[in-house]
Parts: C-alpha cells; sequence; structure tokens
C-alpha cells in the first residue's frame, strides 16, 4: 500500500453477501468457507518499555523561519534531526520515506495547521522507520491525516486529526509505535487505526475520538498491542478490532482494551462508510477476533449492544473464539449489554461484569449456566448486526459529510516544543 492508495474497502456487494451469509450461519447452514488461521502466540499485555531516549547530537530544521514548507526542511535533514514548524496553515503534503529516526514537531499544536483543502491525499506520510509526528494539526485531506506504513518505530504524540476522508491518526504493516494524548474527529472511517500487525508491540493511550465512524478499527492486528485509558464517544461505533480478508495476518487476535470510558456510540450524524454503519449503536464489538482481552472498561448509553463479539463473514467465516471480557461496567444498551454472536469458535469467557442484559442470558452468569453453556451464541446477535449491513444496500443509511466539519476544539500542547527529539519508543523490556 502507497501514500496515493486509499484503504481497502469491502465493496457494497461484499456487505450484502456477509449480510446474507451471517443470516444463514445462525440457522445452522454455513455459507462460504471458514477462515484459514494464522498461528498468533503473542499475547496481548503489552511487554514493559523503557522511556523512549533523547537523541545527543541533532540539528534543529525551522519553518518558515529557514525553510518556506515543511517538505523543504523535511528532504534537509538527517536522521535523528527535529524539523521545527512554527504557527501557520500549511497547504501541502508532507512525505518522509527517507530519513529515519526524523521528528517532525509544531510548536504550538492548535496554531500549526496542515490543511489538505479537500484535495490532497495525506497530512503527512511517513515510510521511514523511527519518525515521530507531535504537536500539530492535520485536516481536511482526502485519506489520511497522519499515516505510517510499512515501519518499525513510530510515535504520534499531541496530534489533532479533523475532517479527513478515511482516518486519522493511522499505522498499517508497522510495528512498535505508541499513539498518545491525541484527538481525531469527524472521519468516515475510523479516528485511529492499527491494522496488519501481529505482533504489534503497540499502544494507544491518552487519546479522544469522537465524531467518527468508528472510534477505533483494528484490522488483523494484535499481539502485545494495547488500548487503554481514553475517551470514546459520540462516534457511530466505539472500538471495533476486526477481521478481514483484504488485509493479511487473519484472524485479528490478542489485543487488550482496558480503562477506556466508551460512551453513546450511536451517532447518526457522524461521516462514516458502510462497514463502520455495521458497527452502530455499539461500544466495544469484536468482529471475528480471537484470544482479545476486554477488562475494566465504562461503556454507557448505546442503541444495540454494550459489548459484543460476532462472526464476521467476509470471503471466509471468521468466528469470534478465546475472548475474555471481565470486569466492565456496561449499562443503558438498547438490546443488551453483553452479546455473543452464533457461530462463535468456544473459548468465549464473560467474567465478573457488572451488566444488567445479555444475548443469551448466561453472559451475566459466572455459575452454572456459564459451564453448561459457554460456547452457546444467540443467532439473532449476529443477524441484528447483518441487518445493518443490509441497510447499506438496499437504501442510504443515515451518515454526516466529512468534509466541512466542525473546527476541532483547542487541545493541550506540549509543555516545552524546544526539547530534544526522542526514540519513537523506548526498547521493551524482552529486548
Amino acid at each position: 500500500m502507497t501514500g496515493d492508495e486509499a484503504p481497502p474497502q469491502l465493496s457494497r456487494r461484499e456487505l450484502l453477501r456477509a449480510t446474507t451469509a451471517a443470516g444463514v450461519v445462525g440457522t445452522g447452514v454455513a455459507m462460504g468457507r471458514l477462515g484459514d488461521k494464522n498461528d498468533h502466540d503473542t499475547p496481548a499485555k503489552l511487554a514493559d518499555r523503557a522511556e523512549p531516549r533523547e537523541y545527543e547530537e541533532f540539528a534543529v530544521h525551522r519553518v518558515p523561519e529557514a525553510y518556506e514548507t515543511i517538505q523543504d526542511a523535511v528532504e534537509a535533514a538527517s536522521p535523528r534531526d527535529l524539523v521545527l514548524v512554527g504557527p501557520g496553515r500549511y497547504h501541502e503534503e508532507v512525505t518522509v520515506s527517507e530519513t529515519e529516526k526524523l521528528t517532525i514537531r509544531g510548536t504550538d499544536r492548535n496554531e500549526v495547521v496542515l490543511d489538505g483543502e479537500g484535495t490532497r491525499h495525506n497530512g503527512i506520510t511517513a515510510t521511514a522507520d523511527g519518525v515521530v509526528i507531535e504537536n500539530l494539526t492535520a485536516m481536511n485531506y482526502t485519506y489520511n491525516g497522519v499515516y505510517w506504513t510499512g515501519v518499525n518505530g513510530y510515535r504520534g504524540s499531541y496530534l489533532t486529526a479533523a475532517n479527513n476522508g478515511e482516518y486519522g491518526v493511522y499505522a498499517f504493516d508497522s510495528v512498535n509505535g505508541l499513539f498518545e494524548h491525541s484527538y481525531a474527529a469527524g472521519h468516515p472511517d475510523s479516528g485511529f487505526y492499527i491494522g496488519q500487525c501481529n505482533p504489534c508491540h503497540a499502544r494507544i493511550e491518552q487519546v479522544t475520538a469522537e465524531r467518527n465512524g468508528l472510534g477505533y478499527s483494528g484490522t488483523n492486528a494484535g499481539g502485545d498491542l494495547v488500548i487503554r485509558n481514553s475517551v470514546w464517544k459520540r462516534n457511530m461505533g466505539g472500538i471495533v478490532p476486526n477481521t478481514l480478508d483484504s488485509e493479511k495476518l487473519a484472524p485479528q487476535a490478542a489485543t487488550r482494551i482496558e480503562n477506556n470510558e466508551v460512551r453513546s456510540n450511536n451517532n447518526q450524524d457522524a461521516p462514516a462508510k458502510a462497514f463502520a454503519y455495521a458497527a452502530y449503536g455499539t461500544g466495544i464489538g469484536i468482529a471475528g477476533g480471537h484470544d482479545n482481552e476486554v477488562l475494566n472498561n465504562n461503556v454507557s448509553n448505546h442503541a444495540n449492544y454494550g459489548i459484543a463479539a460476532i462472526p464476521m463473514v467476509d470471503s471466509s467465516i471468521w468466528q469470534p473464539a478465546g475472548n475474555l471480557i471481565e470486569r466492565n461496567h456496561v449499562q443503558e444498551s438498547g438490546r443488551a449489554d453483553l452479546a455473543l454472536g452464533s457461530p462463535n469458535d468456544g473459548g468465549n469467557r464473560f467474567k465478573n461484569n457488572s451488566v444488567s442484559s445479555s444475548r443469551p442470558s448466561w453472559l451475566h452468569s459466572d455459575g452454572m449456566l456459564a459451564s453448561v453453556f459457554g460456547s452457546t451464541g444467540d443467532p439473532w446477535v449476529t443477524l441484528s448486526q447483518g441487518l445493518l449491513y443490509l441497510q447499506t444496500e438496499l437504501g442510504e443509511f443515515p451518515h454526516g459529510d466529512w468534509l466541512g466539519g466542525p473546527d476541532p476544539p483547542e487541545q493541550p500542547s506540549m509543555d516545552d516544543p524546544e526539547r530534544p527529539p526522542r526514540e519513537a519508543v523506548g526498547p521493551r523490556g524482552d529486548q
């Protein structure tokens, strides 16, 4: 995948096939084939890391004082250098393809704005290892705000991404990364995305996603991947790790989702594509994923399900398996606080959650019912989500437009934007 290519999308015909198959498998007649499972053996729990180390030798390239454009400064920089961008509105696309360990940093997160004007593709694209992007805003790009692809080492800190045509803050086929202290709003696919990595060795923390199709989407991503201590609100759907045949490393497996605030992801005015609309009204949805851990989250006010594990039907049927949903507080869900679809591949555990409803009913029982019916899902859960797919094929589904959305609210900037640049992430404790 290159910076000029749109991320892979399910076609409308494929979505209709998914709907039909979901309804049929719920009655016990399987269409298509089961997915061929990759062997993923890295757990969801994130390995300890040391703090990123400051670079001892580096040069500072100032925009606009020394360079008229950010791209000019990038091309003049060497590895470990800092491109420091002053206040202004920058109508350009920036690509970092050769200079590893470069840092691009704004002096003021809210005043340094990369603006695609609805015509340029990506705000910043990094294909070199170890690139850090900090303390700036990217908005009005037709694809993505800030984008890493095919890299080892990445970090996005104190970023604002708003009203871009696909994703806000996006890492694809990349490992050893961190998204932190960032905000994403107004994206038809998702505000934050990590895809096609296992093990990912990555984390998302202290972020806010609102008014997106999905707050988080993670296709075929997991293994040493944690999403924690963040707020996911007023999206069309909340946190949705998922499996698709269109990307490598299926099935999605081993993401830990913990200590998040997930609320009111029923926003029919959010910009959204068909896949996002299928997750409408669900706080945390595991679509065909394996061995995920959903722990200690507060999930509230969803039209359909608070937390759900359902099969994902693409070219293959991907069944949820081995997922742990434990110690979550879930309330005010329209259909059920907890849900497990059918078919599933067993081993899905629902333990010590504070809820008032579930489908099937054993999900909020820690006693005999859970031990007897622990692999039994509810076909209606799968079918109800399939009906949302069907709506996208048979008629217009509700959604807003990404371009022309409201400007993002002011966000906190870094304390000291003149500080020396650092590594993208520190070394893992197991290295």
